[in-house]
């Protein structure tokens, strides 16, 4: 059986080559046969494994996106019932969602962090325990910074 993916699919449907499509259940999901002139043919994911629609509705809005307007459908095999045993752990997703999930808050605790400080620095000023420093002093403190740093770096060893 041969196989095809999207971007194959919408080429031969231009091109004429498709004769009729069948949404096949297998299991808790459907499947995309396609009938061509010379074969039938499955649609495949990147991973050129057969692309699995648990919901009929994205397959179908997937078809319309390749310019197939309708299609059969085989509902003899399909058990959605099946749809709790057919999931499938993902360890690698779980990680990677917490990893994103603790840097959202990090970057969320940080943003507080900073506001807090901006808003003391500005009560400061109103209050009078903070002041203004003079273009003066800035580069003062700027130049004993630069010093500082640059006889740390030279008293590293090489």
């Amino acid at each position: 059986m041969q196989t095809l993916n999207l971007e194959q699919l919408k080429a031969t449907t231009l091109a004429g080559g498709v004769t009729g499509i069948t949404l096949r259940g297998d299991g808790a999901a459907f499947i995309v046969s396609v009938q061509t002139h010379r074969d039938e043919a499955i649609l495949v994911t990147s991973r050129k494994q057969a692309r699995r629609f648990a919901d009929p509705r994205k397959a179908l809005q997937v078809l319309r996106s390749t310019g197939w307007n309708e299609c059969r459908i085989e509902t003899a095999q399909w058990r959605p019932e099946d749809s709790a045993l057919e999931k499938t752990a993902r360890p690698d997703r779980s990680a990677a969602l917490k990893a994103a999930h603790e840097a959202v808050q990090e970057s969320a605790d940080y943003d507080r962090w900073f506001d807090a400080k901006v808003q003391a620095s500005i009560n400061g000023l109103k209050d009078g325990t903070n002041r203004i420093l003079s273009l003066h002093e800035v580069d003062e403190r700027r130049a004993a910074v630069r010093t500082k740093l640059e006889a740390m770096r030279l008293a590293q060893p090489a």
